[in-house]
């Protein structure tokens, strides 16, 4: 898989589908975990996973990458003045898909972006999980905008946006095959699912929630943009 850099934040980056399912909850599957230590490290890379889940580093462990989950590395503990340490090859942290305002959700967002730019080296990768979720009047929570913009203000490159499904992909779409019964109450296995009538499976692919999670991947600059530039928005000759 090739990466490219966008200079501009108008440019859509390069786009991706995995599939990492299944979704167990935590917002990080293992198969997500084992892709983001694969495409973006190599041997000898130290790994930052600020998921609160560990898979990340758990994965990092196993294939001779160093990492680190300490309770320092995340957001909550950071003092306000403290220094950069720029430590990490490869940064992973979540934004949850949180019912509230959406300057709540910006500062949040600036939150994980500002911390995870503070530990992580030059030219090294943020990767940033955001599921999509629902407020209780059914509007659509999407993370993953927002966090784009205040990693883009930050300076930061956007080189890429996974889409990470959590759902197998079957026949007629999206979904897994369901345990369903008949008549007689014998259960369908899910090889027979595909020879089930249109609207019954169609059904089944419909029922699991959430599809996918967004990763949102961006690189730490080599060094720090011209201030004129970038607060002028001119570039360069």
């Amino acid at each position: 898989m090739t990466h490219t850099d966008h200079r501009s934040a108008r440019q859509r980056p390069p786009l991706a589908v995995w599939s990492c399912g299944p979704d167990d909850g935590t917002a990080v599957t293992e198969r997500l975990a084992e892709h983001l230590v694969h495409e973006y490290t190599s041997r000898g890379h130290t790994i930052a996973d600020l998921t609160g889940t560990g898979k990340v580093a758990h994965h990092a462990e196993r294939v001779g990458r160093a990492s680190e989950v300490d309770a320092s590395t995340s957001p909550e503990f950071a003092e306000p003045n403290v220094r950069a340490v720029a430590w990490a090859d490869l940064t992973v942290t979540t934004l949850p898909a949180q019912d509230e305002p959406r300057r709540a959700r910006g500062r949040r967002a600036r939150a994980q972006v500002t911390f995870a730019s503070m530990i992580t080296r030059p030219g090294g990768v943020i990767a940033a999980i955001t599921p999509v979720g629902h407020a209780p009047d059914g509007a659509l929570i999407d993370p993953a905008p927002g966090l784009v913009r205040a990693a883009t203000r930050a300076g930061l490159v956007y080189m890429q946006h996974v889409i990470a499904l959590t759902t197998p992909i079957c026949g007629s779409g999206l979904g897994a095959a369901i345990p369903v019964r008949t008549h007689d109450e014998e259960r369908i296995s899910e090889a027979d699912v595909g020879n089930l009538p249109v609207t019954v499976a169609e059904a089944a692919a419909t029922i699991t929630s959430p599809a996918h999670l967004n990763v949102s991947v961006f690189r730490v600059p080599e060094k720090d943009p011209d201030p004129v530039n970038e607060s002028t928005g001119e570039v360069a000759a």
